[in-house]
């Protein structure tokens, strides 16, 4: 990547400014270094960043914008907790613009008009949370941001304890949220919401464009996308944490990683948010979740699509949910999704992987490498086991085998490998960061020597970890 950077443009900069969004210099980090470039991604959207290029570096670390980009903070507003929050907006992040097929977004690059009391910052921790749990997502093929590089600094920031300030460069098909809709709406704005819905529209369902009944159309898509997603995030055991309307986007990819965590035993009721008091966001919610979000999006249409058809459309989303969990799920065991006993299958895993000890993410390579050790080392001597594999094992399609191996994490990014990763790096050791982000452009499924060290001795009890949203 050179100073200039080609195929550059910014098309939600064409909106009318005050009114969709603020122009904001992003504020400068104190001695920032790299912390870990994603080369991969960088050579897929528009070529290699030079490491030693001080320009690029102080471009990334919110110092001094390169000439192309056009940084704004979007406004949104949008649903916390099941409660109205008002107006929101980026707070501590900046649209750049879109370049390789992707919006780029600068975030932890200081306050911006929507920061409310907040200082715009993100911390070194929770950068690499984002950094390495959105590319670990990728690798599991779930539709995701992405994360293309990495910064730290000297720049001290409050949160719990004095920590390291960090800006992160997070790629998207699109940043757009349920948020951005519900802010004209509940402000009784429908020459600004149209204005809204059809940005959307042109960005992610172009080929909606010319039709009549496109808003309705649109509509059904995100909810498509909304259970495909869903789908996605209950088969690999992910937990959001923070399913507000404001952080979920239209384009259906998993988007703000803040207290997120994968399980380790299987619990529908896990609460990985500790500020998430009466478990809303629990794992075994996130469904449900999403369908109240979408109808919290189909409001806002009203204006332009008659309540029923809306409602009709809403109403396919349990079926449609159930139908993305049961392919993620045959697709993992290499059964077939119409296989009349996948349902009883489903329901011995989750049932074993209620045992302590035995990790839910592992189930899977258990069960197709015979020879796989994994953390859950009392697995194969239960009779639950042994129950599950004569069960799973006629059923199994050959052919799908290599497939669901590819999918199957060779290694968890579990909390505590995560601690000992984010401990190295606020001493500035970052080798594990680019080790274990290198691992995943190898495949899930490829063993990672960082992965073992680092997250081959699991705690006695990590069955109550939680996560705080700060970040």
């Amino acid at each position: 990547m050179t100073n200039r950077l080609p195929d550059w443009s910014a098309p939600y900069c064409e909106l009318p400014e005050d009114i969709f969004y603020k122009k904001v210099s992003p504020s400068p980090l104190i001695n920032p270094c790299w912390v870990d470039i994603n080369h991969a991604l960088a050579n897929e959207v528009n070529g290699p960043i030079d490491s030693t290029d001080q320009k690029i570096l102080r471009a990334f670390s919110g110092s001094e914008s390169l000439p192309e980009w056009s940084p704004v903070a979007q406004v949104y507003s949008g649903h916390q907790f099941g409660q109205w929050a008002g107006q929101l907006g980026d707070g501590r992040g900046l649209y750049l613009g879109v370049s390789g097929g992707y919006e780029w977004h600068l975030k932890g690059s200081g306050r911006t008009p929507y920061s409310r009391s907040g200082d715009g910052r993100s911390v070194l921790r929770s950068a690499i949370r984002e950094y390495l749990g959105s590319e670990y997502i990728h690798a599991l093929g779930i539709p995701t941001t992405r994360a293309l590089a990495l910064v730290t600094s000297d720049t001290p920031v409050q949160r719990e304890t004095l920590e390291r300030g960090a800006t992160l460069m997070r790629l998207a098909k699109s940043h757009l949220r349920i948020g951005h809709l519900e802010h004209f709406y509940h402000r009784n704005d429908h020459e600004h919401l149209r204005g809204m819905i059809e940005f959307a529209i042109n960005q992610l369902d172009p080929d909606l464009i010319d039709l009549p009944d496109r808003v309705e159309q649109a509509f059904q898509r995100y909810i498509e996308r909304s259970a495909q997603l869903m789908g996605h995030w209950m088969a690999v055991g992910f937990v959001h944490g923070v399913m507000n309307t404001d952080n979920t986007a239209l384009s259906g990819e998993t988007l703000d990683y803040g207290p997120y965590g994968f399980l380790t035993s299987y619990r529908d009721d896990y609460v990985i948010n500790h500020t998430d008091h009466t478990g809303r966001y629990a794992y075994g919610q996130q469904p449900r979740v999403m369908h109240w979000n979408m109808s919290c999006l189909a409001e806002t249409l009203t204006p332009f699509v008659r309540v029923d058809r809306l409602r009709a459309s809403l109403d396919r989303f349990p079926d449609l949910y159930q139908t993305a969990y049961r392919t993620q799920m045959a697709n993992r065991l290499a059964l077939e999704s119409d296989n009349d006993k996948l349902p009883g299958i489903i329901q011995a895993v989750t049932n074993i992987c209620e045992t302590p000890g035995v990790y839910y993410p592992e189930i899977f390579n258990y069960l197709l490498r015979e020879d796989w050790m994994g953390l859950s080392q009392g697995l194969r001597g239960l009779d639950a086991y042994e129950q599950l594999l004569s069960q799973w094992s006629p059923e199994v399609s050959k052919d799908l085998v290599p497939d669901a191996r590819a999918v199957s994490p060779s290694w968890m990014l579990s909390h505590w490998l995560l601690d000992r990763v984010i401990r190295a790096a606020e001493g500035d050791d970052f080798t594990a960061v680019k080790s274990l982000r290198e691992s995943l452009e190898r495949g899930i499924s490829e063993e990672c020597q960082s992965a073992k060290d680092l997250g081959g001795s699991p705690p006695a009890d990590d069955s109550a970890y939680h996560l705080s949203c700060s970040s």
